[in-house]
């Protein structure tokens, strides 16, 4: 597992021995994933899961669940750090969240599966999540709170950002920059030396062989582009948190 085994080490900080109490802010099938894999790796317990659009989770769990952020705020004695459970095209958003727990004094934790490889030689930010058979070659720099899902593989000295998503067997080749909030779709190829802007979105299955611009949407083998993009967040909730 390399250098993801350090960086969650890192995050509970040295010499600390009980587990801690972990929030995923979130409660649909990234969660189930997420809490079992704390599960097995044994460096955090969930305690509480929250999620304003669910009556109760979608998955049995003996956390304690809450949709009603004053309930939520009643529990925060309860945990420590957190992992924003959000997939997707959803980077901007997980960031933005992240920002607001981190505001209220919890701590990121990264999730990273013992059946991944991360290089000793990359870097991983905080809250990132490196699921199974994903593998992050040599002297790349990811992020905070990027994601890069099953059997993705980011190739040397990619340099990618903060709240980016790669999802499942997308192949990033060597030296390839990828921007904050971009998402690099199921299946996709982006060749080496290029460039994803921020905020883009790459189709699955795309090939792409030439620079995306920010807030673009490309798809195709070609990618070609078929539209601008705004990102969008609704910081109401996470307002309520913070009051």
């Amino acid at each position: 597992m390399g250098q993801g085994k350090k960086m969650i080490e890192s995050e509970l900080g040295q010499g600390e021995t009980q587990r801690p109490g972990v929030l995923l802010w979130g409660g649909k099938g990234k969660a189930r994933v997420v809490e079992e894999m704390l599960r097995e790796s044994g460096v955090g317990i969930v305690q509480v899961i929250f999620d304003t659009t669910l009556q109760v989770p979608e998955f049995a769990t003996s956390a304690f669940f809450t949709s009603d952020i004053a309930t939520l705020k009643e529990r925060l004695g309860t945990v420590s750090h957190f992992v924003v459970c959000m997939g997707g095209d959803h980077g901007f958003a997980r960031l933005k969240t992240a920002g607001y727990l981190e505001r209220i004094g919890l701590q990121p934790l990264s999730v990273v599966h013992e059946r991944s490889f991360v290089e000793p030689t990359s870097s991983l930010g905080q809250g990132c999540q490196v699921m199974p058979c994903a593998v992050v070659h040599k002297f790349v720099s990811i992020g905070d709170h990027t994601v890069i899902n099953t059997s993705a593989t980011i190739d040397h000295e990619c340099v990618i950002g903060s709240g980016v998503h790669v999802m499942g067997s997308a192949a990033v080749a060597g030296r390839v920059e990828i921007g904050d909030y971009a998402t690099i779709g199921t299946n996709a190829t982006v060749l080496p030396f290029l460039k994803i802007g921020e905020g883009a979105y790459v189709g699955a299955g795309a090939v792409v062989t030439k620079n995306v611009e920010p807030y673009t949407v490309v798809a195709g083998v070609p990618a070609r582009v078929l539209r601008k993009q705004t990102l969008q967040f609704n910081e109401d909730i996470l307002l309520e948190l913070v009051t």
